[in-house]
């Protein structure tokens, strides 16, 4: 049985019950910091059994949004939509396979995210239809992101509108239900979506549509 629960809760108490009354009151920034690292160590308790839900969230907001970012690439960007198709294999494997290692999800996330990165810092060299593309798919994905973090640090009391920002749980439904509906790991498989998937067959569609016009 894991105890890591129990072993927070005891360093909880150790701070609050023996530590706080040592402080001398006078010190006014050591007795802040141990009211910190009590509210921080209280935060880690609350979402010690959502790690790993966090982890399938980055894991399949990253999916979204390089597939979203592969798809507007253009076809001349080789080395970005080959960099993106490796990473959303790596990711579709990383979903599919059961009881995943936390370092197999964050790896794949990983990957993704430093695929995604490689896609924005080539954008100022693609045609600006492309730019524009690029730059929305990341600038939407980003307004789900800062919406999940509020969701994940609402108990730290520090977001302002707290009013306004989901409970975790629904935070996670959301996006589950969100990614569904936008991508499915099957169509990594499915031989229409390869000119989305395949930066060679992308190349080769816009070949064809070249040598028609």
């Amino acid at each position: 049985m894991d105890h890591t629960h129990v072993g927070l809760r005891a360093a909880v108490r150790s701070l609050t019950d023996v530590v706080a009354p040592a402080v001398d009151p006078q010190h006014a920034q050591a007795r802040d910091q141990l009211r910190l690292t009590v509210e921080y160590l209280e935060f880690v308790l609350q979402r010690l059994d959502h790690f790993h839900e966090r982890d399938l969230f980055e894991l399949r907001h990253h999916m979204d949004l390089a597939r979203q970012v592969l798809a507007v690439v253009p076809a001349s960007a080789m080395t970005c939509s080959a960099a993106l198709g490796s990473a959303l294999e790596q990711g579709k494997s990383a979903l599919a396979e059961v009881n995943a290692a936390a370092t197999t999800l964050r790896n794949a996330t990983g990957a993704l995210a430093a695929a995604v990165a490689q896609a924005v810092r080539a954008a100022p060299q693609m045609d600006a239809s492309a730019r524009r593309n690029i730059e929305t798919c990341v600038l939407r994905a980003s307004k789900t992101r800062i919406a999940f973090e509020r969701s994940w640090y609402l108990p730290l009391g520090l977001d302002a509108d707290s009013h306004e920002v989901l409970p975790l749980s629904e935070a996670l439904r959301l996006q589950v239900e969100s990614t569904a509906h936008s991508w499915c790991p099957a169509e990594l498989d499915d031989p229409a979506s390869r000119s989305v998937l395949d930066p060679n067959v992308k190349a080769e569609r816009q070949m064809a549509v070249n040598g028609s016009d």
